[in-house]
């Protein structure tokens, strides 16, 4: 979407250590500068900032990237929005990798975006004067205060009404001037057979829903009882999907939980408006609440930006156990395990926690278990413990297991079951289906690659002195290729060097981690990357131009190795002609090592 030459002068421009600096606190400590990960609860710094690599890492959780993935992970806005904010914060001008038509077609939708949320705004704003209308919004104020929230809390969280009038908001958006096409895009306004327009929302309390930027993306309604004809309405009713807002993704809340969330490394996932504002107002600032009717792969996806460790809050009846159970098979299949707490019967979050205090709340959500551990007491309580108990309850389980997707955590949940169960192990492998998988797994275990360790060794302090000191790099592939390395994961990061460094070159190291698709090798590579050795730029040439020497002369030395067998061999037969025809090529090997060392490679 952009080309190239924009994204790297706003990397050249941007000082990474100042960016973040600007948002968490961080102090020098040689090249680099630490703190603590904003992306995970620690006491000691982790956090590593290469103002020269243009990178940070965390050696604790993994984070890394970027000033673009530092701004898409801390403020939780996408690539694109990223790029501009930096373009404008660096003056550059942001050229698009795109043909005119479709940068005209990029400008009209961003245009059109702009739009779409001024007209939500003028929406929010309605519905707020709606609520505190001393004719219109008694009913609704009442309603708000018998559950809690009063004038300064429906104010913080913007909260408004929508009355039970057929047209009041469309009226209100025709006089600003807002064409119809898009309050009906946005949901707002729905066309009316005879003609004219009338009001999605009617008899509701109003909850904007707004993205992690605190633009108004959307809205949720609250009945207030019966609509103008009498009959009953349904409880929650929420924008429909549009250009700027997809309920399946979308998690309340998070315009004032986003940061808290990350700093103490936990959410605490509710169902509700409502919920969300209960304990946000009793000092929980780390809530969310997904919108929709249960929670998706993409609620889920969203939250995983800020943490991985979850607290879910169900009601103690038999929807809350449903809804806990569809919600356990979203979590394994996106690779989280979260923890739930089961309320009491009759209570929800918001009533609880004004019932019995939030030092009482916050000891349930520390007391949490395991959300796969609740499902699986709760399959046994179901099923009974004797043997055909244990059967039944396997079967139910056994399809919940095969949502796992990572081994370790597939193997630690099988263990769990057969713990409970009080079955072996591979039963419980059996009725998952991964028999054939595991068995081999553990026939294979024990077995390791015979890769010389003095040669792994070395191979690696070479990648990691290119990485920490990428100037290194050119003079290295002189000597040797990336074919020459015997270790699998450094000739893969030592192709990848050998390419960026091409030419005589030297590595942009950022631009190459960006170019890694595998985000596993990115980030191991770039924490090597981050990692300081003390070594001056002439120690690690010397250093980088040693272990190149070692690996160019390993051929040499092999065949060293191999002619003096040979050599005692012919010594047992007597073959003075083969003895000396292989001293000979034994002294031409050892001359060609000398000269290579001799020369310093410098």
């Amino acid at each position: 979407m952009f080309t190239k030459s924009t994204l790297d002068e706003i990397r050249e421009r941007v000082s990474i250590a100042s960016l973040i600096g600007e948002r968490i606190p961080l102090k020098r400590a040689g090249r680099n500068h630490t703190g603590l990960c904003p992306f995970h609860k620690e006491k000691t710094p982790s956090f590593s900032v290469s103002d020269e690599k243009g990178i940070y890492h965390c050696f604790g959780c993994g984070a890394g990237g970027d000033c673009f993935q530092f701004l898409m992970q801390f403020d939780g806005v996408s690539f694109a929005e990223a790029v501009e904010q930096l373009a404008k914060k660096t003056g550059v001008t942001v050229e698009r990798d795109l043909a005119p038509g479709q940068i005209a077609q990029e400008d009209a939708r961003q245009k059109k975006r702009r739009q779409l949320l001024r007209v939500n705004d003028i929406a929010r704003d309605f519905f707020a004067e709606q609520l505190f209308d001393d004719k219109k919004g008694g009913g609704a104020r009442k309603y708000l205060q018998d559950r809690g929230i009063n004038e300064d809390i429906s104010k913080q969280h913007f909260l408004g009404l929508a009355d039970n009038c057929w047209d009041s908001l469309a009226s209100h958006l025709k006089a600003k001037g807002v064409p119809d096409a898009l309050a009906i895009e946005l949901g707002l306004i729905r066309p009316r057979d005879g003609g004219g327009h009338y009001d999605f929302f009617r008899s509701r309390v109003m909850f904007p829903i707004m993205s992690p930027r605190g633009d108004v993306i959307g809205f949720g309604g609250r009945a207030l009882g019966t609509d103008e004809r009498g009959e009953a309405q349904a409880k929650y009713l929420n924008s429909p999907d549009s250009t700027i807002y997809h309920k399946s993704s979308i998690v309340y809340g998070l315009d004032r939980s986003a940061q808290p969330i990350r700093s103490l490394d936990q959410a605490i996932l509710v169902e509700g408006y409502m919920d969300f504002i209960g304990l946000h107002q009793h000092g929980f600032e780390n809530v969310a609440a997904p919108l929709g009717t249960a929670l998706t792969e993409g609620h889920v996806a969203t939250l995983a930006r800020y943490t991985r460790n979850m607290v879910v809050i169900f009601d103690g009846d038999e929807a809350g156990k449903r809804a806990a159970l569809r919600a356990l098979g979203v979590f394994l299949e996106s690779g989280i395990m979260p923890r739930v707490v089961i309320l009491p019967s009759g209570e929800d979050p918001d009533s609880l926690v004004r019932k019995e205090g939030a030092d009482a709340f916050r000891a349930r959500v520390e007391r949490a278990a395991p959300l796969f551990e609740h499902f699986v007491d709760l399959t046994v309580g179901e099923t009974g413990s004797d043997s055909a108990g244990k059967l039944a309850a396997l079967q139910r389980i056994a399809p919940m297991l095969r949502r796992v997707e990572g081994e370790i955590e597939s193997s630690v949940l099988r263990q769990h079951v057969a713990r409970r169960l009080d079955m072996t192990e591979s039963i419980v492998v059996r009725a998952v289906g991964k028999g054939r998988g595991v068995a081999a797994d553990e026939k294979s275990h024990g077995t390791v690659q015979e890769v010389r360790g003095s040669d792994s060794s070395l191979e690696r302090l070479l990648i990691r002195t290119m990485l920490a000191h990428p100037a290194t790099a050119p003079q290295v592939f002189t000597k040797v290729a990336a074919a020459d390395f015997v270790d699998e994961w450094c000739r893969t990061v030592a192709g990848i060097l050998a390419e960026s460094s091409a030419g005589g070159k030297t590595p942009d190291v950022n631009s190459m981690i960006g170019g890694i698709s595998d985000d596993e090798l990115a980030s191991a590579v770039r924490a090597l990357a981050m990692e300081q050795h003390g070594l001056t730029d002439e120690e690690a040439e010397d250093v980088a131009g040693d272990c190149a020497r070692k690996i160019a002369d390993r051929p040499a030395q092999a065949r060293i190795e191999a002619i003096n067998e040979d050599i005692i061999r012919a010594q047992s037969e007597a073959d003075e002609g083969k003895i000396t025809k292989l001293l000979a090529e034994k002294s031409e090997l050892v001359c060609r090592i000398h000269r290579r060392t001799g020369t310093g490679g410098r």
